[in-house]
């Protein structure tokens, strides 16, 4: 590239990742939910408190989780409270649990996800050539989940050491597309808008979010489908990012 060439182009600061979806995928982790469902027992049984059975306590958490899948597809910006969903299934269930025990109750569940969660291949090597190029990275992800439980995830997958800051919904009460998590993100980060891209696999929340909020925006598609153009480019897998960011005018040292 000339020299003209580079000083049309422009660098940026930092790229926001979504996270499921984008970073990893998620299948329901049957076997490690059914080991979970026997720690929980075990732990209100160790509270002093009557044991339920295995299928209430399973159809507490049916109801947790049909009641998060409600709150997303209804479109509200404001991130649904799983704790306090939680407390109100096990209340209904006879399960009267004070903040520590539901919180143990909680971490014991979310711990078996993560063994449902598995990284795209590609997603390390690009993370990693980014930080190479001086560009920082950070998630942006919509989770209302236990936060400490989303982070140590992190640390369980082998990501957390590839990049340098990771925002969720649930720490921030705001989801995407609210400019406010891109905000947030941004402010952990260590970004501006104007010098920070979002990559995402959803038109809705990742796009026009990222827009809303002042910054450029890549989709994800790995169908190969083009989307509704309001992109700012499409990659089909994560390892097309540099050269679509080249594409778009990013000078990429």
């Amino acid at each position: 590239m000339s020299s003209a060439e580079q000083r049309l182009r422009h660098r940026i600061g930092g790229v926001l990742f979504d996270y499921g979806e984008t970073l990893v995928e998620f299948e329901r982790p049957s076997e490690a939910l059914a080991e979970a469902e026997e720690r929980i027992l075990a732990v209100l049984a160790a509270s002093g408190r009557s044991v339920p059975s295995r299928a209430t306590v399973r159809a507490v958490q049916d109801r947790v989780e049909q009641e998060v899948n409600d709150h997303q597809v209804s479109g509200a910006l404001d991130e649904i409270d799983v704790a306090a969903a939680s407390f109100r299934a096990y209340a209904d269930a006879g399960i009267s649990l004070d903040r520590g025990l539901l919180d143990e109750v909680l971490r014991i569940e979310q711990e078996a996800w993560w063994h449902g969660a598995h990284l795209d291949p590609e997603t390390v090597p690009l993370l990693d050539a980014l930080r190479g190029r001086g560009i920082r990275v950070g998630l942006c992800s919509n989770a209302p989940y236990r936060v400490q439980s989303l982070h140590a995830q992190l640390a369980f997958l082998g990501l957390d050491s590839h990049l340098d800051a990771a925002t969720f919904s649930a720490e921030i009460g705001w989801r995407k597309p609210s400019p406010r998590i891109f905000e947030a993100a941004m402010r952990t980060l260590g970004t501006g808008a104007d010098l920070t891209v979002m990559v995402g696999d959803s038109e809705a929340a990742d796009i026009a979010g990222a827009h809303a909020a002042g910054l450029r925006a890549v989709l994800l598609s790995r169908s190969g489908q083009q989307g509704s153009g309001e992109a700012d480019a499409v990659i089909a897998a994560l390892r097309e990012l540099p050269g679509a960011l080249q594409n778009m005018g990013i000078y990429l040292n």
